[in-house]
C-alpha cells in the first residue's frame, strides 16, 4: 500500500461494562465475535468479484476499528462515500446484533475521512480514526452507534432514496438509520429483527437483553453518579428494545 492517507469509512466500537469484566471466557468471546463476524464478511466479499470495497479490522482490548475502503484500481467515478457508509451500516448491524445475542452492549461511531492503515505492519492512524473515537467517547453517550453529524443528514437522505424509495424497498431493507429524541442519527442494529426475520431467535434475544437491563440497574454501584450513569444507559437500551 502506498504510504499516504486514504479516504475511508471508519467505525469505532466499544463494548461497555469492561471495567467489571474479569472472566476469561467473556473476554475471549468479545474478541471472537469481532474477528469471526468481520472474517465471515470478508470471505463473502472475496467470493463476489464484483464487490468494489474491502474491509479491515483492528481489535484491541474490548474495542475495535473497522475500516471500509475501496479496492485498489477502482475508478474514481465508481466511488461514493455515502454508498460506502451505507454498506458499512448494513454490515455493522450484523456485528452489533451478534454482541447483543451474547449479552454484550456496544457504543460507537461511524465517520468518513483520512486515515492510513497497514494491516501487515499493524499501523493505524489518522484524523478519521481520532474523530470516530471522539464521537464514541463524547457524543454517543448511551448504547448506540452514532453517525458523524457532519455526514448524518446526507447519509440519511441517501439511504432513504436508495434503499427506501418505495414500499417494496422499505419492506426488504427496513430502516437501518433512526433519529433519536436528541436528533442524533444512529445505527438501528435491530433493523433485521424488526422486519420479522428469525422471529423465535430475535424474541429470545430481546427478552435476554431486557433481563440484562433489569439485572444491571439492580446492582448497587459505589457512587450515586455512577449509578445514574448506568441507569441512563440501560433505560435507553430498554426503550430501544421495546420501540
Amino acid at each position: 500500500m502506498e504510504h499516504k492517507f486514504r479516504k475511508v469509512v471508519v467505525i469505532f466500537i466499544d463494548i461497555l461494562g469492561s471495567q467489571s469484566r474479569s472472566n476469561f471466557e467473556e473476554w475471549y468471546n468479545i474478541m471472537s465475535i469481532f474477528n469471526k463476524m468481520v472474517k465471515r464478511e470478508k470471505d463473502l466479499d472475496e467470493t463476489h468479484t464484483r464487490v468494489v470495497y474491502k474491509r479491515e479490522i483492528h481489535v484491541f482490548s474490548d474495542c475495535a476499528y473497522i475500516i471500509y475502503d475501496y479496492k485498489d484500481g477502482i475508478e474514481e467515478s465508481r466511488k461514493d462515500m455515502y454508498e460506502l457508509m451505507g454498506i458499512a451500516c448494513y454490515n455493522t448491524e450484523k456485528v452489533l446484533y451478534e454482541f447483543l445475542k451474547n449479552e454484550f452492549i456496544a457504543r460507537g461511531a461511524i465517520t468518513y475521512g483520512e486515515m492510513f492503515y497497514d494491516t501487515e505492519e499493524n499501523i493505524w492512524f489518522g484524523p478519521a480514526m481520532n474523530r470516530a473515537y471522539f464521537l464514541e467517547s463524547k457524543e454517543a453517550s448511551v448504547p448506540r452507534v452514532i453517525i458523524d453529524p457532519e455526514y448524518a443528514e446526507e447519509l440519511y437522505a441517501f439511504n432513504e432514496k436508495k434503499y427506501r424509495g418505495d414500499s417494496i424497498q422499505k419492506m426488504f431493507n427496513g430502516e437501518i438509520l433512526l433519529r433519536d429524541t436528541d436528533e442524533v442519527i444512529y445505527l438501528n442494529y435491530l433493523n433485521t429483527v424488526k422486519q420479522g426475520m428469525n422471529q423465535m431467535e430475535s424474541e429470545w434475544v430481546i427478552e435476554k437483553a431486557l433481563e440484562l437491563c433489569d439485572r444491571e440497574r439492580a446492582i448497587k454501584r459505589e457512587s450515586e453518579k455512577l449509578q445514574q450513569s448506568i441507569k441512563k444507559k440501560y433505560d435507553w437500551l430498554e426503550r430501544y428494545l421495546l420501540q
